[in-house]
């Protein structure tokens, strides 16, 4: 079990998200709520930083136009469940659709929230799936 403050520690969240733009934003705002954010634009980096890192979330953007984006993706959300199971999993998507739900939720995404998402609703999820993986 782990605690979001032990020893005094921001809670660790992990960014994937290849829009730089959006990105960078939703680590500035975390980290100005808390948190300490690692934001990463390439699955590859991502998949190297994971262990290192030990986040205690995770965001991941899917740009849904992209297929071979979509692919690295789900190797970077196969290999989160891998490394760190207990860790929530959120992913933020342009789009949604039953086909992309379904192979998400299988992966181990907690939640799917569609773009655009305001900052403060990132912000609550994030909390809520924090509160339930110290439960």
């Amino acid at each position: 079990m782990m605690t979001s403050r032990q020893n005094g520690e921001r809670t660790r969240v992990m960014i994937v998200e290849q829009d730089l733009d959006f990105g960078l934003k939703l680590a500035d705002w975390l980290a100005a709520h808390g948190y300490h954010p690692a934001f990463i634009s390439t699955a590859n980096a991502a998949i190297d930083e994971l262990a290192g890192f030990r986040p205690q979330a995770v965001f991941v953007g899917l740009d849904c136009s992209a297929r071979p984006a979509r692919v690295d993706m789900i190797e970077v959300l196969l290999l989160i469940q891998t490394i760190c199971p207990s860790v929530p999993v959120i992913m933020m998507a342009d789009q949604t659709s039953d086909d992309l739900t379904h192979v998400v939720l299988r992966q181990g995404v907690r939640r799917l929230l569609v773009r655009p998402v305001e900052f403060s609703r990132i912000g609550e999820v994030l909390h809520s799936e924090l509160s339930a993986a110290a439960a």
